[in-house]
């Protein structure tokens, strides 16, 4: 093998525990990003759904806990409201999907019902994906929700970044490995016979 060809192979072999870290850091930096971006998402709702409960509690009827007009989630980024009564039939609504009432699956009022508060990703429709929090209060449910679409863009801008920011990083580790071998194989060349 030529001395080029050896310095490769050896910058190669020294560069994989490299590269083996910058894709690790790479991926858990876009995890915990990407967590952060969604988890972000549910504040405003977790804001208007605790409001609302609170109200309702205290004796508010839901009709003046929402807005008049409605928005469709299908074409709207605005937060919305529906509250349910205690048969999970809608009451009040902010919002409509293609002009048709809002509803939820059975299971979502089941987990607000045994946990403190049910968060989660709803898809009512294709392409349309919402950040949803639901509150069991003693006469029904509140359900808090906004599109994900603004926070689904910055999420892939994350990965974009992150994507471009690691091969950027995999370029130069590789680089000055090579570079690091070439001198090196200068002031220690290989022994004959090796």
């Amino acid at each position: 093998m030529s001395s080029f060809g050896r310095t490769l192979a050896v910058s190669v072999l020294h560069w994989i525990p490299l590269a083996t870290l910058t894709v690790l850091v790479a991926g858990m930096v876009y995890v915990a990003v990407q967590q952060d971006e969604r988890a972000g998402a549910n504040d405003p709702q977790i804001q208007m759904a605790v409001d609302a409960r609170n109200a309702l509690v205290a004796g508010a009827t839901p009709q003046s806990l929402v807005p008049a007009n409605q928005v469709d989630i299908a074409r709207s980024l605005a937060p919305y409201l529906v509250i349910f009564d205690g048969n999970r039939q809608e009451v009040a609504a902010s919002a409509t999907i293609n002009g048709l009432q809002l509803v939820p699956p059975a299971g979502v009022f089941d987990s607000a019902q045994a946990l403190p508060m049910d968060t989660i990703t709803w898809t009512p429709a294709p392409g349309v994906r919402s950040a949803i929090v639901v509150l069991h209060y003693a006469n029904g449910y509140v359900l808090a929700g906004r599109s994900l679409a603004t926070v689904e863009d910055r999420e892939n801008q994350t990965l974009w970044q992150v994507g471009v920011a690691g091969v950027v990083t995999l370029v130069l580790t590789y680089l000055a490995v090579l570079i690091t071998t070439a001198l090196m194989s200068q002031i220690s060349p290989a022994r004959p016979g090796v």
